[in-house]
């Protein structure tokens, strides 16, 4: 379970990942302004969560979640609170 700062920045991360379909730890760090680590961990929760798909080398990471799915997967988040 994860607390209200990180659950708001956890969702953040979700729309902003399904809304652009682009899954990078950088641009969580540009878009969020956030660190390094903190942007890993994001894309570590989010992949955990079904949101991105796993790493792949230097790749993006694929998107899981169309944008039409997008309201449903905010309310799983905030319901279950994301990935310990």
């Amino acid at each position: 379970m994860v607390g209200d700062g990180e659950r708001d920045l956890l969702l953040q991360a979700a729309e902003l990942a399904v809304m652009t379909q682009f899954g990078s730890t950088p641009m969580l760090q540009r878009k969020l302004d956030v660190s390094h680590a903190e942007a890993a961990w994001l894309m570590e929760t989010m992949a955990s969560d079904g949101v991105v798909g796993p790493a792949q080398r230097s790749r993006l990471r694929d998107v899981m979640v169309s944008v039409d799915e997008l309201a449903d997967t905010v309310d799983r988040l905030k319901r279950d609170g994301g990935a310990p």
